[in-house]
């Protein structure tokens, strides 16, 4: 038995008949159990004893920035105007497919145009 067979099952790394072999055979289902030859260990030791990795995560902390927290909800964004601004908000890329005969932005206007731009902007301040 080869060290790959060991490990996945197979001899083969890269054989595709086997990798797409493996299937789901309930897609609603919440968990999925893969079978493994490998030892998987976890640690639920939360303390504070590994100093690099402390400094990391505090590093971490103060890198990231919070939308909740660090933009100033109360000033009124005109969403039209930043999109003008900002080209359209990057529709340029998007007004290329008007070409198409069949494109169902064929006959866009600018205020179609405008929309699409606030909604691409709109996209990028999303939070969960």
């Amino acid at each position: 038995m080869t060290a790959n067979h060991e490990l996945i099952g197979r001899d083969e790394l890269n054989d595709l008949e086997a990798i797409l072999s493996v299937s789901n055979t309930d897609v609603d289902a919440v968990i999925h159990t893969v079978g493994a030859n490998f030892d998987t260990v976890f640690t639920w030791d939360y303390e504070r004893s590994r100093p690099a990795l402390v400094k990391l995560y505090e590093k971490a902390k103060t890198s990231q920035w919070n939308a909740a927290t660090d933009l100033d909800w109360s000033i009124d964004v005109d969403p039209e105007k930043v999109a003008d601004e900002l080209g359209q908000g990057g529709t340029a890329r998007f007004r290329a497919l008007a070409e198409a005969e069949d494109s169902p932005v064929k006959h866009f206007g600018d205020k179609e145009w405008r929309r699409v731009g606030v909604e691409l902007q709109n996209s990028l301040l999303v939070t969960n």
